[in-house]
């Protein structure tokens, strides 16, 4: 592994927060590290429902243990799960010793390892309690793509889609060719313009108080339906989420008047010809499936004085946060896919 951070710092001693499934596909990945660093291996199980505060408890405990401190490093290895909590410990610990990410998914690539969004979930609810702070550095290597199931590539591709949709018309054409989603027909010049968006609207709303919103949309309904689907199997991925979310806010764009009918339709097709509800939503009643969902919906960060808030398009390639809609919007937006 190569890192300029590591290399132009004293460093005392590092610690890595590795998903097992990850090190395992890659056992050597670090042994150039363990040769010049004192070098401890935190390994988590993958699975969303470990994003939350006694994992957060069980690394703190063992940093503390291994007497980590400023001039200490933490390493995050695996996808947004890792660098979602790794961030999060790393950045209260001590109020914060510094960190890298380095993602292992399409989806940590291109959004969760960039931005400086940290965080875990609570009681099923996505990313209620987190932080703010940048990594140090963020190393970005394409051969992990290789070793990802198609599951998890669509996993990354939806966030690919959500940045074609909300900031660059030319990747949407240019992904309106693909006929299947593989890791070789990733570009990395995609990847390359998603993370050197979402760095330029970072470097003006850090801390998401208005222009970042943009980044949400697809987020307000895609992160209610993963709560809903957390604790049953299969779940429901990130990208999955997202990718029916964006149908959705697409349809309440239409109605609101903002997208045409021809850009919702053709948006609508391209996404729901790779994602889909998981198979056990038929075991759920609708009544029932409703009030969870709503529930949700309404926890959802962005949300002030209890609206539904979402972000809209105003056409391909162009964002418009902050649109508050009712209950009966949002369901309607979501049963038109269902």
């Amino acid at each position: 592994m190569q890192s300029n951070y590591i290399n132009s710092n004293k460093i005392n001693q590092i610690g890595i927060i590795a998903d097992q499934n990850v090190l395992l596909l890659f056992p050597f990945y670090f042994d150039e590290l363990k040769k010049n660093f004192p070098c401890h291996i935190f390994t988590l199980l993958p699975g969303e429902n470990n994003k939350c505060i006694d994992e957060a408890t069980y690394l703190w405990q063992n940093l503390l243990e291994h007497n980590f401190d400023k001039d200490s490093l933490i390493v995050n290895f695996g996808g947004g799960l890792i660098t979602d909590l790794g961030g999060f410990v790393a950045s209260t610990f001590k109020r914060g010793i510094p960190f890298i990410n380095v993602p292992t998914t399409l989806l940590g690539m291109i959004d969760a390892a960039v931005g400086g969004k940290n965080g875990i979930n609570l009681n099923h609810a996505k990313n209620m309690v987190g932080t703010f702070c940048l990594p140090q550095e963020v190393i970005i290597d394409t051969q992990f793509l290789k070793t990802l199931p198609p599951y998890e590539l669509l996993n990354g591709f939806g966030e690919l889609i959500k940045y074609a949709l909300i900031g660059n018309a030319n990747l949407w054409q240019e992904i309106q060719k693909l006929q299947s989603i593989h890791c070789q027909n990733i570009k990395k010049e995609w990847i390359d313009n998603c993370i050197h968006f979402k760095n330029e609207i970072v470097t003006i709303d850090m801390e998401d108080r208005g222009p970042r919103h943009i980044l949400n949309f697809g987020h307000t309904i895609g992160h209610a339906l993963e709560s809903c689907f957390m604790n049953s199997e299969p779940t429901l991925s990130h990208g999955h989420g997202v990718a029916l979310g964006m149908v959705s806010e697409s349809f309440l764009s239409y109605q609101h008047k903002l997208l045409s009918e021809e850009e919702y339709l053709t948006i609508r097709r391209f996404i729901l010809q790779f994602y889909s509800f998981p198979k056990n939503k038929k075991q759920i009643s609708e009544e029932n499936f409703k009030q969870e969902f709503l529930k949700y919906c309404h926890l959802d960060k962005k949300n002030t004085h209890n609206n539904i808030n979402i972000t809209m398009l105003e056409g391909i390639g162009k964002a418009s946060p902050n649109h508050n809609i009712s209950e009966d919007e949002c369901w309607q937006s979501l049963s038109s896919i269902l």
